[in-house]
């Protein structure tokens, strides 16, 4: 199993591939990506030292199986994940869902970006949040 900086839980994988695209063009390489929330619980308990797991998680809010907001709820509930920043990367983005999901306790909502441009940007953003 390769070990990530970030870890990518996106349905879209056209979403994916651009955002990963853009992680690298940030000097961001080691990036790793589900497709669900379930998929991403397997990832994470396959790694086997805490320190070895992401640096941040960056998690779209609508997934197959559980939901976004679930899988925030039981991920800051396990005493070795709820260190892990997660940013919401989401099409939707309201002040009332900000602030639901700052109190879940997420280190940031974002919209996500429609150009590449724009997903440029948030990759840079992102990549501070780990340095």
């Amino acid at each position: 199993m390769t070990l990530c900086q970030i870890l990518i839980i996106d349905d879209d994988t056209d979403d994916v591939e651009i955002l990963s695209e853009a992680f690298t063009k940030s000097g961001v390489d080691r990036v790793h990506y589900v497709n669900s929330a379930m998929r991403a619980f397997t990832y994470l308990e396959q790694v086997e030292r805490k320190e070895d797991l992401p640096q941040l998680i960056v998690t779209d809010l609508y997934l197959p199986g559980i939901s976004g907001s679930e899988f925030l709820t039981d991920l800051k509930n396990m005493e070795r994940y709820k260190h892990i920043p997660v940013i919401v990367l989401s099409t939707i983005k309201s002040e009332k869902q900000i602030e639901k999901y700052k109190k879940m306790g997420v280190k940031e909502y974002l919209k996500k970006p429609t150009t590449y441009e724009e997903y440029l940007e948030v990759a840079r953003y992102m990549k501070e949040q780990i340095a």
